[in-house]
């Protein structure tokens, strides 16, 4: 229930952008932020969440998590410019990855590694079910009542997962004890900082000069985790060829295909002339299908390749964005679009559930917590990455204070084309690192684990 908050929110806020740009007057470039905003934070603070997990208890690092997901929606009701709700979707940022950092790490605690995948199947069917209605529920809200008021309709939700979780009989802690590396965590978060700003900030020089500077952080990072007894990030896990690739075709499903929506819903919404509501409708088909194969990938995936399903997804999602490609234009094929719309959720739904049960499925126990981190982390900076690709593409064809308008519909065009080239490529190699990842079945991967040997 909980996990189904984030996309919620962050899909209904879609089809908010043109009310949000006009109450608040900002440009399209700072509403791209708004998205940018809060992955960024959620990356900041998805290890160091984990890392506390592992040391106090999953389960009150996961409550608290939806406390402070609560304040921070309430309080983005009440901003009065773009600033003050940067400051907001930060603050329910922070708290939704304590809630994903440790999602998936429960789930696999509890359930037998010939159940996982179908348990993982529900848990993202639950994050794409919010996905689904996001768009449909943001644009009659955003219609009737105003863009506000979406902030209050996701509290109810948060409140009930966390009721929930007060049933949750476990608080596994890992490392209960040990020290929390708090200089770790800050260098961490500076670098992600740097690294991701930068993004955001291309083309400009001072865009080019944070990345230079997040990755010497970065190196520094890694140096002194290496050195640290009880480090925030264990870094002996990226040694695992098979969990890496998995992490790095995980990134770049999501950095080929989180900035689509957004293209989308803005490009319906001017050169469609489509309402908020109609607009919504039609993105709501790609989630719901993606529900749909989610649940049924769940149900094969524990006696397969484990590569075969996430590849097979990867390949579909690079068909449909070339058929978006050829599609997208100043004159478009509705029909196409919509066909498009359900084949991209037949390939999401491919991809998510098994590739992240392959990913869990390469890691010892005493390292689920931090292997959760890792996948909501990678996850996160691959649709941080997607949108910072397309605020750069706006900015190079139509400038950091453009307001998308019928004189630049032809560059706005040019701007959903290029990013969808951009996906193209993400999308090929997401699908090479998918299928290198190695032949292997969860039990294959299972040395000595007895419900595998049974079974």
């Amino acid at each position: 229930m909980a996990i189904f908050v984030n996309p919620l929110a962050g899909t209904m806020l879609n089809l908010a952008l043109n009310d949000i740009g006009a109450d608040l007057q900002c440009s399209a470039h700072e509403l791209g932020w708004i998205a940018s905003i809060f992955f960024i934070v959620s990356v900041v603070a998805m290890v160091p969440a984990a890392r506390l997990a592992d040391i106090y208890g999953k389960r009150r690092v996961f409550l608290a998590g939806t406390l402070v997901t609560v304040v921070g929606l309430l309080l983005s009701m009440t901003a009065q410019n773009i600033y003050m709700l940067y400051v907001f979707r930060g603050m329910t940022g922070i708290g939704t990855a304590c809630i994903s950092s440790t999602s998936v790490s429960m789930i696999v605690d509890v359930y037998p590694r010939d159940q996982r995948g179908a348990a993982l199947a529900w848990n993202t069917a639950c994050v794409y079910t919010g996905a689904s209605l996001g768009p449909s529920l943001g644009g009659v809200i955003t219609d009737l009542f105003g863009w506000r008021i979406i902030f209050l309709v996701v509290v109810p939700f948060v409140l009930l997962g966390a009721l929930m979780m007060f049933r949750f009989p476990y608080n596994i802690a890992n490392t209960k004890g040990e020290p929390f590396d708090a200089k770790g965590s800050v260098v961490y978060g500076l670098s992600i900082l740097f690294v991701m700003f930068g993004i955001i900030s291309l083309p400009e020089l001072y865009g080019i000069a944070m990345i230079v500077v997040g990755f010497i952080i970065l190196a520094f990072f890694v140096i002194t985790e290496r050195r640290t007894e009880y480090p925030v990030m264990h870094l002996e896990l990226f040694r695992n060829s098979r969990f890496t690739r998995s992490l790095t075709a995980l990134f770049l499903n999501y950095a080929a295909s989180y900035c689509i929506a957004f293209f989308f819903s803005l490009y319906l919404q001017n050169i469609g002339e489509m309402t908020s509501t109609e607009a919504g409708m039609f993105l709501m088909i790609q989630p719901v299908v993606q529900v749909i194969f989610t649940l049924i990938a769940g149900r094969f995936v524990d006696r397969m390749d484990l590569r075969i399903l996430p590849t097979v997804g990867m390949s579909i999602t690079l068909i449909v964005i070339v058929m978006l490609y050829f599609s997208t234009g100043i004159t478009y094929n509705i029909t196409m679009l919509y066909i498009a719309q359900f084949v991209l959720g037949l390939g999401f739904g491919l991809f998510s559930s098994p590739n992240t049960t392959a990913t869990m499925a390469y890691v010892d126990r005493s390292d689920y917590n931090k292997a959760s981190a890792l996948i909501a982390t990678m996850r996160q900076i691959g649709m941080t990455a997607s949108m910072g690709l397309a605020t750069c593409l706006i900015s190079i064809f139509l400038g950091t204070e453009a307001v998308i308008e019928p004189s630049n519909y032809v560059q706005f065009v040019d701007v959903v084309k290029t990013g969808l080239l951009f996906c193209m490529a993400f999308c090929a190699i997401g699908t090479i690192f998918s299928w290198f990842r190695g032949k292997a079945t969860s039990c294959d991967v299972a040395s000595g684990d007895d419900q595998c040997q049974r079974s």
